[in-house]
Formats: C-alpha cells, sequence, structure tokens
C-alpha cells in the first residue's frame, strides 16, 4: 500500500459531519443493523432505502461506515460494535479492552512519574483517571455481556456440542476478567508513589468507585461460574440419557430389546401409579343449570342420597317489629377538632376554660379534656397566644392561652 494514500483516506472533519451523516441515513442502518446476521445486504436494496441517490451510498462506503462486498454492503466492525454496545446487544466479551485500558494506564503512570512539566503532569493524571474509570466501566459490562451470553448458549443453542464449547469458553473468559481484576487491583495497590503525589480528591473517590465496581463484578462472575458448571452438568447428564435412549431405540428395532437389557425386569419392579394420588378436579355447575334443567336435580339428589345427605328444611324468618325499624341514634365519643377551634376563636374564654363548658353532647372525661387541649395547642400552634400564666384544675396544671 502507497502510505501516501493513507493520508488523503475521507473521513469526516467533525462530530456535526458525523451525527449528520448518520442522522440522515437512519433508515439504511437500522434496516441493516436487524439484519445483520439474516442475509447480505443487497445493494440494490441499499440504494433503494437512501431515495435512490447512490452518491449518498458512496459516500458511506467512502468514509468507512459501510463496506462493499461484491454486491452487497454490510456495516464496518468499528461502527457495528459501537452500535451493538451501545444498544447493549453485543454478543462478544471484549477482555482484550480491558487488558488494553490496564496496559495504558501503566504507560501513564510511568509517564506521570517522570514528567517535570506541571501542565503535562497534570494531564497524564487526569488520564489515569480517565482510564480508571474506563476500566471499571468496561468490567462491569463485560460481567453483564457474559450473563446474557451464558443464558442464551444453554437456552437457544441447539448442538449440545457447541453449547457445551460456547459454555467452557465462556468459563475462561469468566476467569480472564478475575484475572484482570486482580491485576488491576494490585497495580492500584502497588504504584504508591503516584498516588501520593497524585493528591487529588476526584482520584481518590475514582479509586473507590473502581474498587467496589470491581468488587461488585467478582461477586457476579462467582455466581456465573457457579451457574456455567451447574449447565455443563446438565448438559452432559442429558448427553448420557440421550445416549441411552437412542441405544435403547436401537435394540428395540433389532429386536433385541428383552434379551441384552434387563428392562423388563426392571419395569415389572417399577409400579409408580398406584403410589400416586387420585385426582380430584371440582366441577362447578352454572346457576342456569340448576334452575332449568330438572335431570340435573334429579342426579344431584340421588347423589345426595346416596352419600347421607338429608335435604334440611328451611324457615322463613320472623318480620321485623316496629321497634327494629324505629330510628336508632348513637353518640359517638370523637369530636371534630376543626368545629372546637372555630367556636373557640369566636369566644372570649381561654382555651382549657372554653374545652370545659363546650357542649360535645356525651359525657368526657378529664384525661379527654387534656388529650384534646394538647391536640388543638400543637395543630394551631401559629394561631395561639400564650400569656405565660398557668392555672390549675383538678390537679392539672395547665397554661392560659388564647386565641390570637
Amino acid at each position: 500500500m502507497n502510505f501516501e494514500s493513507m493520508d488523503v483516506l475521507a473521513h469526516f472533519n467533525s462530530i456535526e459531519e458525523l451525527t449528520k451523516t448518520l442522522s440522515r441515513e437512519q433508515g439504511l442502518l437500522s434496516e441493516m443493523f436487524e439484519k445483520r446476521k439474516l442475509m447480505k445486504f443487497p445493494l440494490g436494496l441499499a440504494i433503494e432505502l437512501v431515495g435512490g441517490n447512490e452518491t449518498r451510498l458512496r459516500k458511506l462506503v467512502d468514509y468507512g461506515v459501510l463496506v462493499e462486498s461484491g454486491n452487497a454492503v454490510e456495516i464496518e466492525s468499528d461502527y457495528l460494535n459501537f452500535f451493538e454496545e451501545v444498544l447493549n446487544v453485543n454478543e462478544e466479551i471484549s477482555v482484550l479492552s480491558v487488558q488494553e485500558c490496564i496496559n495504558t494506564l501503566k504507560e501513564h503512570i510511568g509517564y506521570f512519574l517522570q514528567e517535570t512539566n506541571a501542565n503535562r503532569k497534570a494531564g497524564y493524571q487526569d488520564n489515569v483517571r480517565q482510564l480508571l474509570k474506563k476500566t471499571g466501566f468496561r468490567t462491569l459490562k463485560n460481567v453483564v455481556d457474559l450473563k446474557r451470553n451464558m443464558d442464551n448458549t444453554y437456552k437457544q443453542e441447539p448442538n449440545y456440542i457447541i453449547k457445551k464449547q460456547k459454555l467452557q469458553n465462556l468459563d475462561e473468559k469468566s476467569n480472564s476478567i478475575r484475572s484482570m481484576i486482580r491485576e488491576c487491583e494490585k497495580l492500584m495497590d502497588n504504584e504508591h508513589a503516584f498516588f501520593i503525589m497524585a493528591n487529588d480528591p476526584h482520584m481518590a473517590k475514582t479509586c473507590s468507585d473502581v474498587k467496589h465496581d470491581f468488587v461488585e463484578a467478582y461477586h457476579a462472575l462467582m455466581e456465573i461460574n457457579r451457574q456455567i458448571i451447574f449447565y455443563l452438568n446438565q448438559i452432559d447428564q442429558q448427553n448420557r440419557l440421550y445416549k441411552k435412549i437412542r441405544k435403547l431405540k436401537y435394540l428395540q428395532d433389532q429386536l433385541l430389546i428383552k434379551t441384552d437389557t434387563n428392562l423388563i425386569q426392571v419395569l415389572e419392579e417399577r409400579n409408580p401409579l398406584w403410589m400416586e394420588s387420585r385426582q380430584y378436579n371440582k366441577i362447578r355447575l352454572s346457576l342456569e343449570m340448576l334452575r332449568g334443567s330438572e335431570q340435573v336435580a334429579k342426579l344431584l339428589r340421588r347423589i345426595a342420597e346416596r352419600n347421607g345427605i338429608q335435604k334440611t328444611a328451611r324457615t322463613e324468618a320472623e318480620p321485623l317489629t316496629d321497634e327494629d325499624l324505629g330510628e336508632h341514634i348513637q353518640l359517638l365519643k370523637e369530636v371534630d377538632a376543626s368545629e372546637v377551634w372555630n367556636a373557640f376563636v369566636a369566644s372570649s374564654y381561654n382555651l382549657f376554660d372554653f374545652l370545659l363548658k363546650y357542649d360535645y353532647k356525651v359525657k368526657r372525661t378529664i384525661e379527654d379534656y387534656a388529650t384534646l387541649f394538647c391536640q388543638l395547642v400543637i395543630l394551631h400552634s401559629d394561631e395561639c397566644r400564650m400569656t405565660g400564666e398557668y392555672a390549675t384544675y383538678q390537679d392539672i396544671e395547665y397554661p392560659i392561652i388564647y386565641a390570637k
């Protein structure tokens, strides 16, 4: 390749140009992304989705968004990986990306310790802080992707051999992620010189957040490993059962199952049906059937007679008397606090004297007066005028309070 031509490759000059291009061609990109695993996207269909403008499609190819392959196009791998990662539908666990972050961390820490210029030193420090955050984020994301891929592999992969191999590979990736977590934790613990010199509260918070992410990821990985072992054991058990069934089928087809196996003896020794409880299902007849069908009524009477159920006579209740129909009034002890307060505001009494004179319709005790007094003072503290004087009623000392 001519290295001079590499400098003139078409590329986007700004974020604005990139986002506008992707937004304009979102119909084509959405269709291609949804069908990325089903088919090679035909070039003619791609031209139709950009309004028949081949120039627009050519720009996507020249700028590296799409890759042309014969009479088909596909999304370039960098953009495809970006879409899958942002939409959280990627199937690949990027263990190497975490390792790259750790390697870059080591490089920038070394640059920081050797740099003498204050501004460049601060730049390396910011790079380390951002790389630490990126390492924690990518680690957690890899764990989430690992869990999703593990479940999808076990539930959707139809080939048992491939399913087992995929789960074993995921188990190895899980171990790799745990190794990288330990490596990054060891790096953070060993670089005392860097963290002493980079005395920054933001750096300290970032380190704390990353360590918390590592703890969360480590616990999740332990559960994933346990689940993978469980899935692998289930696959082995199903494979053994499948092989036994195939062997029995072969012996049955060859008419050798009675002579080459003890199947008949095993079946004779087992009788699981007598151990099962009798299934009983309740059948509820509709009211319409009970009222309109004389045949159903006869059957119910026969069943009742057979089971010794006698029909009980029901007598009508006696009619209600005039006293029962009369109006009965029951006075409740509760009072309306807002109504009592409004009456107190309109009076000239102090609060406790007013409560003693108020007509409650029912007899009240001194404890009831004291409770209502405290309740009104609490509810209307801003509307009370405290005189600072006190009085006594039946051994209860209370403050003299008027309404404002």
